[in-house]
């Protein structure tokens, strides 16, 4: 088969040599690992997220968490559960670098010092109803990024006013697709 196809045509892929077979092979051997993995293998709850009825709408919901990651990967699905029976929109801000803790009830407020360690921001803004409790869900998300330290920092913020009862704090799960050939879900 030549290079010069053409324009309109189409080629067989049987009839690609061997060669061009084994480099592709060789691509993506040297891409490293492609699964998709569960960071944190079980959800992990907002620390600290528990609401002395003080919340508005775009308060820093809890404490700053951190999550194990592949240090490159792309960040393909979320999940927030919602163990409280909400139904509020929560955002979570995620950073490659721990930024600047704002308290727990207070404005949410990015300085300018964090703004370069921000990769992305999730809304989960559609809830999914379980009789009790409810379930967020964000697919093809397909953000990029790279965790230097194998950590993502993440900030949940309220787009409401949520009162969390004890025992009841909200999780969230990312799916990461990893391109870390040392990753191991912890």
């Amino acid at each position: 088969m030549g290079r010069d196809m053409d324009i309109g045509t189409s080629y067989d892929i049987r009839e690609l040599d061997l060669a061009q077979g084994e480099q592709i092979e060789e691509a993506v051997e040297d891409i490293g690992t492609t699964t998709v993995v569960d960071c944190p293998l079980v959800p992990v709850e907002i620390p600290g997220s528990n609401s002395s009825g003080a919340y508005t709408a775009n308060d820093a919901m809890g404490t700053i968490f951190e999550v194990v990651v592949p240090r490159r990967g792309e960040i393909r699905s979320a999940i927030f559960f919602d163990l409280d029976d909400e139904g509020l929109q929560t955002d979570l801000e995620i950073f490659k670098h721990k930024p600047t803790q704002i308290a727990s009830e207070a404005a949410w407020a990015l300085s300018l010092a964090d703004v370069v360690k921000f990769i992305t921001e999730l809304s989960f803004v559609t809830p999914d109803d379980h009789n009790g409790t409810q379930t967020f869900q964000l697919t093809n998300i397909g953000m990029a990024y790279t965790a230097p330290e194998g950590k993502l920092y993440i900030q949940a913020v309220t787009r409401g006013t949520p009162t969390i009862a004890v025992g009841a704090k909200p999780r969230i799960q990312l799916q990461i697709q990893s391109f870390d050939p040392d990753f191991r879900e912890v």
